[in-house]
Order: structure tokens, then C-alpha cells, then sequence
């Protein structure tokens, strides 16, 4: 503490050499910075945040609020929000703790109780003639970071749409940008004005500026959220969405953790940090808050003998809705999603709302009406499992009905369509976009920032958790968007219905959307067809698939009198959430068998929604927990569940092991494999010397970043990257396993034998603006002649802006993506023989 102690001659004494003078006033400035770190915390996160996240600069792009009366309130909103919620607490924050009268931050409290109290003042003087400037501009500076932090956002979401100025959304939202880098630039300057001319503003208007009533409201307000936070999570995400709320969460607590450092450094007592580790003992005592939500039992509810299907009678049911005879069928199609939150939901129903939209080019007999009946299953990740979800949904709905027509009938403005003026009731793609396109983002914010980290035991000391996780807040968000499309009562509500455009979620019994049952797919109508799911979890203890589906993990296996696996490696997450097998013979338990015949009773453990089912497939973090698994009656055993994106991002893995039942069942199967990871240009100078294919060279990554966190970058960045190697791993085999596996029927094909299709993403995407092969597609694309298009950012969040909605939509158009659709639908129309082969 030589620094400390120069100041005094007498102390000088003591010190055996006194530091250079460069060397006190770095301590003194790194001090300075110490004693105000609530401050520096808060805004340094933002700039990061709004730097380096595109998430984040996305949120600038919300044309959700076109309209200018709603744009006008929303933006301002926004910023009033920057500067009373996160800049102004910042400033006064840091302030309040290197202003204190006492000055207590500047000598430790230990050191302090030793000292006299003239040498105290001695310190303190000196400090303040020293380094009275640094004490008086920190706060200001850090006030004005926010603002910074802003701007470094907005430019980041005009960056990402530079070059796609043919999708009017991307040009719309390139003229809000720049409207708001002025209100930002203006809120800036009022704020500096206001700090530094405060006691003047109060003496124009006549009354006294004292800004501890100030911090007092701040304070209060701080509670409200927080409790707000806590009791009506979904009050605060509908009234403060997406950009409103990121001041709220980087700033709403930056006072009230700035006094607990003041008074801390008062006391002698780091306040700051007993109150952390309160709130996170509290919470991590919570031992059942990431528990999987599971439905209680209920008189009424189904039967669970029902909950999962055997694959021949499912194929069985399959091959009525299509038409089937004893000799031929057609193809029977499993789409592969892959993960990558509401990007990945909202490619995946782009593509498969278009099929469905062009299911009378099928050449079906007329009493085949089941929309998207060539779909056998969906097998999806992390957003395309989300995606999946919604599509079985929809497709089980309209079956219920007899309806060909999607069951949107409300439309959002957070869907591109909204502002092209297109009608979600008449064309599937466009409902199947609606129904993933909303926030489902602004819940999980809530949760993150305030709700789960202060999340106690029911009554502090009972078993159950007091309140919901994020992840059933993120749940629950699908299940209220999905009401709200769908539910024609809120076309009478203007407050739901315009205002706020959000529906309710599940209540008991409710039985449509996304409130369905995981399984019991016999209840789909007789004729009918609604396609099975496959939603992939990883599982952490072991590292393998957990799959939420409809199926019975086993198949009959008459030659042995057995059942033989439909998925070897892998859980049956109903299997593990059931009683624990009680005469168990190596890893197997025969009891949950009578030879070929499967014992569906031994599964008793509870049912789940579509929603929680979604959710098993997409537990990324930070935005997900890890999810609980119990065993019944057993809840020492279990599992966690984490995205299924950590072992097969594809979702190929668990397609390609029901195409090897499909063809046991004499089906010949296809897989489709939609992607949403954007994918550049490719230039053969990054070609390997090899004369069959082979994977691209990309740049080397070496710089002096690169080099100076090597120890940490290389692992995580390996450790990231293999999810898009194992996706191209798993293609690959989906693609020789198919060729081997259809070789018996594609000599009837004719000239269409692929079994294996791919639809991407694409940055600059070859835009064909009328093929000749697709009217609906020449429709869409007509207005893409002789253009081009680049989105150097496409976001991957629990929601997406408009612009990058309309660049998503626009991927159908793309040369290789028209080719594939056209190449599947012609091999969809086939009429191949039964032919059935075990593999």
C-alpha cells in the first residue's frame, strides 16, 4: 500500500522505497475504476454485447413497429430506456460510490481503522487535487458508453444488410438504422447536457434537482421489475420486448448494487458479494428448478398403452393416407432439421410449407387429402426441433378438422409476411412461418436476467421450486404464439389482438398446437396423417441421443420371436423417465416384452407437451438450462438433457435409422436435409488435390488474437465447429447408406433416383427469378430478376428481424435449392414397388 502511504512524511519512514510516480497514478486510476466496477461492469457488458453479438445488433432491426405512431412510441421507448434505465444509474451509480464524503473506497477498510484520522484526510486530500478529474469524468464517461454501445450496434445491423438492398425489409430497416443513430446521437447529447447542466435545468423549470429522489425512484422501479420479473415474468417480456428490455437487464440493478459496494466499503464487508452468493446458494438449493416440466396425471387424460406407435403400424397408417397398395407406394420422405434456434425453425417451414402448398402436384387420387402426407417424419434439432413441433401441430390440427387449409387465422407483426401484405390463412408457408416467427426471446431474456438467479424452494424449505426456469418460460412463449395465430377470439380483442399480439398458454386440458400430448399419434384421424417426431437431446452423462418421439424404441424381430432396436445407441426418453426395469439381464429388461410384442405399460412415466418435447431438443446455453431427468419413483436416477446439437446438429443420425425401419416395412425411404447455416461462395483456389470429393479449405485462422488465446480459442473453436463435421459426417453416410438401401427399387425410378436432398443457406445466394418449373416459386422470385443478394450476418436467436426473415424466404429461389425441390417433388410423385430388405 505504498501509494497509500506517501502521502504522510511520517509513514515514508516505513517504506523503503517509494514507487514510481507512473506506478501510483495507474494504481489510483485502476482504484478509481475498482471502486465504481458496478458501473464498469454494466457498460462494458453492453459494449461487448452490442460489439460482438449479432443477435443483439439484430434487435435493431425490428420492423415490428412500422406503423409511426407504434414506431414512434416503441423507439422512444427504447431510448428513454437507455437513458433513465441503464446510462443515468451507470453515472449516478459511479458517482454516488467516488463522491461519498467519507471516501471510504480510497483506503481499505483494514488499513483505515489503523490510521489517524488527519492522515485519513491527508490521503484523501491528496487523492482529490491529485486525481480530481479522473473522480469527476469516470462517471460521466461511463454514462456515456451505453450510448456508444448503442451506436456500435446499430452499425453492426446496418453492416449485415449492405448488400441485400433488393428485399425492401432489408431497405426499410436501412432507413430506420440511420433514424436511429440520429436518436441516439440526440438522447446522447441530452444526457451530457443533463449531467453537466443539472442545477441549471432546475432553475429554468423552478424546482430543485436532487437526484438522490432520483436514484430513490430508480430504486423502486428496480424492485418492480425485479418482482415483476419474479411473479408476471410474461407482463414484463410483452410491455418491454427484445430491444427495450436490454437496457432493463444491464442496468435496472447497477444502483442498487452500487450502494452495497458503498456501504460495503463503510462496513469492511464485501455486501456485493454476500449477496451474490445468497442468491446463488438460494437458487442452486433449488434442486428441482431445471426439472423437465412434466404434466401431472389426471382422470380423462389418454391412455399411455397409446403413447408411442409401433413402425409397422405406423407405416401401416402412413400407407393409407397415401394411397398405397399391396404392390406399390411411393416414397415415403423424413425431413432432417437442423438446429439453430428460430433461423433453423423458420427455413425448415419455408421449405415444408412450400411442399405442403404443392401437394396437388402429387397426382393424388382426389380422396387423399392430408396435407404434407409424403412426410413420414420429422427428426429435428435444438430450433429444428422447435420447428418440427410446430409443423406435427398444424398438420394434427388441420387433420382434426378435415381441413386441406393451414389453421392460422390472426396474423403478427413480427412476421415478414405481415408487411408484404400475405395472407397466412390461404398458404401453408406462409402460416408455417407465422408460427415460428415469433419472440420467443424477450421470456427467456426475463428469466435469464432476473428470475433464475434468485429462484428459491416453495417456501424456502419444500421440495418443489417456486417458480418456473427459463426454459418453461421459453416453452410457454411457443405455446401463447401458437394461440395466438391460431384463435380467432383475440380478432375481437384490440388490446391482444393489435397492442400486444400475443396469446395464452396451456391451460389444463387444452389438447390443439402446441398444448398436445408428445405422442399418440393413433388419435390422428382414421385417412389422416400427421408425421411422427423425432426431437434429438444430448444427454450429459453419457453423451448419447435422447429422442422425444412417437415411436417404440424397438421393432419386432419375428425370426427370434423378439424385438430388435430402432435406434441402438440412443435413450427413449419415456423409457427413462419411467419406473426403473426391476429384473434387469445385462442391458436388456425382458420384461418390457412378450416376444414380438412390445409391453407398452412398463413406459408409465408422465406425459409431456409439444412445447417441453420441442425444448428437450434445444437446451443451448446460456439462453437454456440443461434440463432434469427423473426416473419414477426413483428420482436419485436420472439424467440431464442438454441441445441435441452437442452429438448431431443434422438430426441425420436418427433420420437415417428410421429409413432403415422404413425399408424393413418394404417403404422406400428418402431424407430430406434442410440447413440453415450460411454458407459462403465457393472458390476452387481452397480445393484439395484429391479426385473425388472432398471437404474445402477455408482461411487459416492464425493471426495475433489467435496466437495470444490460443490455449482457450483452439479447443472451443474445434469443440464448436464439430457440430457442422459431424452434420457433414452424417450426410455422408445418410447418402451411401441410401443409394445401397434403394438400389432394388430405383431401377423402376426411371431418371429421378436420388434418395438424398439438400436445401441450404446460402450468402449470396444464385437467384433464378423464373425457372419455368414451379409457378408458385416464379411467383415469389419474379421480383428477384437480374438482382442480386448478399447478408453478410443472418442472426441465429430465439427471434428474428424482418430482414433477416425476408433473406431466409428468398433462399427458395437460389438455383441449387429450386433444382433439389424440383427433384424431390418429381421423385415424391413415384409409384415404386414394396420391396422389403432388413438393414
Amino acid at each position: 500500500m505504498s501509494q497509500l502511504l506517501e502521502t504522510k512524511s511520517e509513514i515514508h519512514a516505513e517504506v523503503t522505497a517509494p514507487a514510481p510516480q507512473w506506478k501510483t497514478d495507474f494504481y489510483w486510476i485502476l482504484r478509481i475504476l475498482w471502486a465504481c466496477r458496478v458501473s464498469v461492469v454494466s457498460a462494458l457488458a453492453g459494449l461487448l454485447l452490442f460489439g460482438l453479438v449479432d443477435q443483439a445488433q439484430n434487435l435493431f432491426a425490428d420492423r415490428s413497429f412500422d406503423a409511426l405512431l407504434f414506431g414512434a412510441h416503441y423507439w422512444l421507448f427504447v431510448f428513454a430506456s437507455v437513458f433513465l434505465v441503464w446510462a443515468f444509474p451507470v453515472h449516478y451509480g459511479a458517482r454516488r460510490v467516488l463522491e461519498d464524503a467519507d471516501s471510504a473506497w480510497m483506503i481499505p477498510y483494514l488499513l483505515r481503522v489503523e490510521m489517524r484520522d488527519n492522515d485519513i484526510r491527508s490521503v484523501r486530500d491528496h487523492v482529490r487535487r491529485r486525481f480530481g478529474h479522473v473522480i469527476l469524468w469516470t462517471p460521466r464517461l461511463l454514462g456515456l458508453i451505453p450510448f456508444v454501445a448503442v451506436a456500435l450496434g446499430l452499425r453492426g445491423a446496418l453492416a449485415s444488410i449492405e448488400n441485400a438492398a433488393i428485399l425492401p425489409e432489408a431497405t426499410a430497416t436501412r432507413d430506420q438504422i440511420y433514424a436511429l443513430l440520429a436518436l441516439d446521437a440526440a438522447t446522447a447529447v441530452a444526457f451530457v447536457y443533463f449531467v453537466a447542466k443539472r442545477q441549471r435545468i432546475a432553475k429554468f423549470i423552478g424546482a430543485s434537482m436532487d437526484l438522490r429522489q432520483l436514484t430513490y425512484a430508480s430504486l423502486h422501479a428496480t424492485m418492480a421489475v425485479f418482482v415483476s420479473a419474479l411473479i408476471w415474468p410474461f407482463f414484463l417480456s410483452d410491455h418491454a420486448p427484445r430491444a427495450v428490455l436490454v437496457p432493463f437487464l444491464l442496468g435496472s440493478l447497477v444502483l442498487g448494487a452500487s450502494w452495497l459496494v458503498r456501504k460495503g466499503y463503510e462496513t469492511g464487508r464485501p455486501l456485493l458479494l454476500i449477496a451474490i452468493l445468497f442468491a446463488a446458494g438460494i437458487t442452486a438449493a433449488n434442486t428441482h428448478l431445471d426439472d423437465v416440466r412434466a404434466l401431472p396425471a389426471a382422470s380423462g387424460a389418454p391412455s399411455k398403452a397409446d403413447r408411442q406407435i409401433d413402425i409397422a403400424e405406423a407405416v401401416r397408417n402412413w400407407k393409407t393416407a397415401n394411397g398405397c397398395t399391396e404392390t406399390e407406394c411411393p416414397p415415403a420422405l423424413i425431413v432432417a432439421a437442423e438446429g439453430g434456434a428460430s433461423r433453423a425453425a423458420y427455413m425448415a417451414a419455408t421449405v415444408i410449407g412450400h411442399l405442403i402448398d404443392r401437394d396437388g402436384d402429387l397426382h393424388d387420387a382426389p380422396q387423399l387429402g392430408s396435407p404434407g402426407r409424403r412426410i413420414f417424419a420429422f427428426s429435428g434439432v435444438s430450433g429444428g426441433a422447435f420447428g418440427s413441433a410446430i409443423f406435427r401441430a398444424a398438420l394434427a390440427d388441420a387433420a382434426e378438422k378435415d381441413a386441406p387449409t393451414p389453421p392460422c387465422v390472426n396474423t403478427a407483426r413480427v412476421w415478414v409476411g405481415a408487411h408484404e401484405h400475405r395472407d397466412p390463412t390461404k398458404s401453408w408457408r406462409d402460416c408455417l412461418q407465422l408460427l415460428v416467427a415469433g419472440d420467443y426471446l424477450s421470456p427467456a431474456f426475463v428469466g435469464l436476467g432476473f428470475r433464475d438467479n434468485f429462484s428459491p424452494r416453495k417456501f424456502f424449505f419444500g421440495e418443489e421450486s417456486w417458480m418456473e426456469d427459463r426454459a418453461a418460460l421459453l416453452e410457454k412463449s411457443w405455446e401463447r404464439h401458437y394461440d395466438f395465430v391460431t384463435n380467432p377470439a383475440y380478432k375481437k380483442d384490440y388490446w391482444t389482438g393489435e397492442l400486444i399480439q400475443t396469446g395464452e398458454p396451456c391451460a389444463s386440458g387444452a389438447a390443439t398446437g402446441m398444448c398436445r400430448r408428445l405422442g399418440y399419434a393413433r388419435a390422428t384421424p382414421a385417412g389422416k396423417w400427421a408425421p411422427l417426431l423425432l426431437l434429438n437431446g444430448t444427454s450429459v452423462d453419457s453423451g448419447t441421443r435422447i429422442i422425444g418421439t412417437d415411436l417404440i424404441s424397438t421393432r419386432p424381430a419375428p425370426a427370434t420371436n423378439s424385438r430388435a432396436p430402432l435406434y441402438p445407441a440412443a435413450y427413449d426418453f419415456f423409457e427413462m423417465i419411467s419406473t426403473p426395469c426391476k429384473t434387469p439381464q445385462g442391458d436388456m429388461c425382458p420384461a418390457a416384452a412378450h416376444g414380438a410384442e412390445d409391453v407398452a405399460a412398463l413406459r408409465d412415466g408422465p406425459d409431456i407437451l409439444l412445447s417441453t418435447a420441442a425444448l428437450l431438443s434445444a437446451r443451448f446455453p446460456v439462453i437454456s438450462p440443461a434440463g432434469t431427468l427423473r426416473a419414477k419413483d426413483d428420482a436419485s436416477h436420472g439424467d440431464r438433457i442438454v441441445d441435441g446439437g452437442y452429438f448431431d446438429n443434422a438430426g441425420l443420425a436418427s433420420a437415417l435409422d428410421v429409413a432403415r425401419a422404413l425399408k424393413g416395412q418394404g417403404v422406400t425411404p428418402l431424407i430430406l436435409w434442410v440447413q440453415n447455416d450460411p454458407v459462403g461462395a465457393l472458390t476452387d483456389d481452397t480445393l484439395p488435390p484429391r479426385a473425388a470429393g472432398t471437404p474445402r479449405l477455408g482461411a487459416a485462422g492464425v493471426s495475433f488474437v489467435s496466437d495470444l488465446f490460443g490455449l482457450v480459442a483452439a479447443p472451443v473453436d474445434a469443440l464448436l465447429a464439430t457440430r457442422a463435421g459431424h452434420a457433414a459426417e452424417q450426410a455422408a453416410l445418410a447418402q451411401r447408406s441410401l443409394v445401397e438401401m434403394n438400389a432394388d427399387t430405383d431401377r423402376y425410378a426411371g431418371d429421378m433416383t436420388a434418395s438424398f436432398f439438400q436445401i441450404g443457406v446460402r450468402v449470396a445466394p444464385v437467384l433464378v427469378a423464373d425457372g419455368g418449373d414451379d409457378p408458385l416459386l416464379d411467383a415469389t422470385c419474379a421480383r428477384f430478376k437480374g438482382q442480386t443478394l448478399s447478408m453478410s450476418k443472418v442472426s441465429m436467436s430465439w427471434w428474428l428481424s424482418q430482414s433477416v426473415q425476408a433473406d431466409l424466404d428468398a433462399q427458395l429461389c437460389d438455383k441449387a435449392n429450386r433444382q433439389s425441390l424440383q427433384d424431390l417433388i418429381t421423385r415424391l410423385k413415384q409409384k415404386l414397388p414394396l420391396v422389403k430388405a432388413e438393414w
